[in-house]
């Protein structure tokens, strides 16, 4: 497993601020062992993935050595922000896209598995300049549903 070097304080309010987030309380947040709510929909939307095909798409992504952005673990699904709009025509079984008006819940960004807060952590820390490429994620986790036999979608 790669280890991730959390982001230096600017960067990380850079990163809130341009997520349409309030820098202090989502620092106040972390600062009293909490989740930030930050707003999903400005700097990025958010693909949810069941689990545990949704830990097996991220798993080929890395092993295909294709450039991963962020990662959140969720205690049943991995949430993986993307580019605004982009997977907005998602259909597979277990998926869920967050968009516009809806939040993500995120632990600090020195909360990197296998450590845990409030069951969340980063499988990789927060960069807004790499985010995953939704036509890769939406490759990785249809195959890892068809090799778990599950149903899916016909992609629109």
């Amino acid at each position: 497993m790669t280890v991730h070097t959390p982001l230096p304080e600017a960067s990380l309010a850079r990163w809130i601020r341009d997520a349409g987030g309030n820098v202090s309380e989502v620092f106040l947040a972390w600062e009293n062992g909490g989740l930030a709510e930050l707003p999903v929909g400005n700097a990025w939307d958010v693909v949810r993935l069941e689990q545990p095909a949704g830990w097996a798409a991220i798993r080929m992504l890395q092993k295909m050595g294709l450039p991963l952005g962020p990662v959140l673990y969720a205690h049943l699904a991995v949430e993986v922000p993307v580019p605004v709009h982009t997977a907005d025509g998602w259909d597979l079984a277990g998926s869920t896209v967050l968009g516009d008006g809806e939040t993500l819940l995120v632990p600090h960004t020195r909360v990197v598995v296998p450590s845990t807060q409030q069951g969340r952590s980063w499988i990789g820390a927060p960069n807004l300049s790499l985010l995953t490429n939704p036509d890769d994620l939406y490759g990785a986790y249809f195959a890892a549903l068809a090799k778990n036999g599950e149903p899916w979608g016909v992609r629109r």
